[in-house]
């Protein structure tokens, strides 16, 4: 009978959720939707040393918040809860001779010297060495490490497809042989072992870190800004190769709906790109309508502005919103304070402000605004792209801005 095709992700709650963690859930469960599978969540919890407070909580709520949803979301299981049934497993084996106690914790005896092999999913067959030691898998407070709980939680819980970082691979071989010493040759689930997203670090290629790098957090991009699916499209061109070929083709279909396969999943590990992820964010934004752009503005800055700095931030914002060539002022709503400054700051007033001012409130609309400046620079013998540039610089201190007519209405009143 074939099983159905089961994923899972297993993250310890010992911090915030690193990127990768995140990215390893998005390819668990593009691929269980695509292969028709379940994708379940499990919390491994046993390393309570190593445990952070409320981090578990966390971890399920910033699944939710980037879209990975869970076949078990109301039944996840714990792991420090489970000694029991990993106590079974580990005394069947000490009754079977694979295993015994040593000062109180619970070792499994190491078969004979051997190669593993297997057909990794990713990297291709496999062949590296069985383990040369006896491991602990029963720790002497009463929880198993990583190994021996894994190993029973992926047979109960029906996993077929275990996907993981590359940076685990040595340790697979350790794990087919305790698996097949605990369940036998029938426990064959499947590996994946996945490139993990790197940096940069003075010329040296190596895994992000949370503890060093800002990028490595998935919470990061979220106090940023960047809105989640453009996160999670750029992840997706991270794991499968022909997604942005997909996305060209594909304009306007729910990223969702793409066909997410093994085998476009790269086997050399990435450099974490910051200009594709703003390239990708900066034309997500730009397709939002007002609609969408002022919610998304008004939960990013919650009550961290005034309400007449959320409506003039949606002021200039509309600008050109909804036509053939969107602005891309932005690739993050974070940008807005630094690209958009103007509007939370006072105009320092001069004479020629001034009598632009006067000049502003006498138009009833953007032509009769324009009819009007090109009158007061004939009569000035003024170019009125040089008049209007000064105005802008003037207004904003900067050399381009959205149009002027709008930022005036903006920063120098009046209902027009």
């Amino acid at each position: 009978m074939t099983k159905t095709p089961t994923f899972r992700i297993a993250p310890s709650p010992t911090g915030h959720m690193h990127i990768g963690t995140l990215g390893m859930a998005l390819c668990n469960m593009m691929l269980a939707k695509n292969m028709k599978g379940r994708f379940l969540l499990r919390i491994e919890d046993t390393d309570q040393s190593r445990e952070v407070e409320g981090a578990a909580d966390a971890l399920i709520k910033t699944f939710a918040t980037f879209g990975i949803k869970f076949d078990n979301a109301n039944d996840i299981p714990y792991q420090s809860t489970r000694g029991d049934i990993y106590k079974k497993y580990a005394d069947k084996l000490i009754a079977s001779g694979k295993a015994y106690y040593d000062e109180g914790a619970v070792r499994f005896k190491a078969p004979e010297k051997t190669i593993i092999e297997w057909d990794d999913l990713i990297k291709g067959h496999m062949a590296i060495p069985g383990l040369e030691r006896d491991p602990v898998i029963v720790k002497s407070n009463g929880l198993p490490p990583y190994n021996l709980a894994a190993t029973v939680d992926d047979y109960l819980m029906g996993t077929t497809h275990v996907l993981r970082g590359e940076e685990w691979l040595p340790s697979t071989a350790e794990h087919i042989q305790l698996r097949t010493a605990v369940f036998g040759k029938d426990a064959n689930w499947s590996y994946a072992h996945l490139p993990v997203i790197c940096i940069l670090d003075d010329g040296n290629k190596r895994k992000l870190s949370k503890r060093k790098d800002k990028e490595a957090l998935a919470s990061y991009f979220l106090e940023q800004g960047y809105p989640v699916d453009a996160v999670i499209e750029y992840l997706l061109t991270i794991f499968n190769t022909d997604y942005e070929l997909w996305r060209i083709a594909n304009p306007d279909t729910p990223w969702r709906e793409f066909p997410f396969r093994f085998e476009k999943i790269g086997s050399n590990s990435p450099l974490f790109d910051w200009d594709k992820l703003n390239f990708i964010s900066a034309n997500m934004i730009a397709k939002m309508s007002c609609t969408e752009i002022n919610k998304a503005v008004k939960e990013f800055f919650a009550d961290k502005i005034t309400p007449k700095q959320f409506d003039d931030v949606c002021t200039i914002l509309a600008v050109d919103r909804g036509s053939d060539r969107p602005r891309k002022d932005i690739a993050k709503f974070g940008d807005i304070t630094t690209e958009f400054d103007y509007v939370f700051k006072p105009v320092k007033m001069t004479a020629q402000l001034e009598h632009y001012r006067e000049l502003f409130l006498l138009a009833t609309d953007k032509e009769s605004w324009f009819e009007l400046v090109k009158k007061y620079c004939m009569d000035g013998g003024v170019k009125v792209r040089d008049y209007t540039q000064e105005i802008r610089k003037a207004l904003t201190g900067r050399e381009k801005s959205t149009d002027l007519y709008t930022i005036s209405k903006v920063l120098l009143g009046g209902t027009k």
